[in-house]
């Protein structure tokens, strides 16, 4: 008896963790975010304005796990600025959710 009230407990917490981590994404905020930030570079339909500027049309640039992509977008790197700070993680997974719509 006292083994079924530890386990009840247990499994709601497991299954509140696993719940809280499995959002969906919104692409809708994610295109209104691109728009605002990205698009000079990638253009409106992920078609990069400039050579060496990821073509998300194409999908290659997109073959990363949405947490690598995500972590991308925070960090930056030598072409793409940091989002830390000025986009939260949610915003960051919108619009890579939005960007994986842009393939062709």
């Amino acid at each position: 008896m006292t083994v079924n009230k530890i386990r009840l407990p247990l499994a709601a917490i497991l299954v509140s963790c696993v719940c809280a981590h499995a959002q969906a994404s919104d692409i809708f905020n994610g295109r209104e975010v691109y728009d605002m930030h990205c698009q000079t570079c990638h253009g409106m339909d992920g078609r990069a304005m400039e050579p060496g500027v990821p073509d998300f049309s194409q999908g290659e640039s997109l073959f990363a796990p949405d947490a690598d992509l995500v972590r991308l977008l925070r960090e930056g790197d030598r072409h793409l600025p940091t989002y830390r700070g000025l986009l939260s993680d949610d915003e960051l997974r919108d619009v890579v959710a939005y960007i994986r719509t842009l393939q062709r």
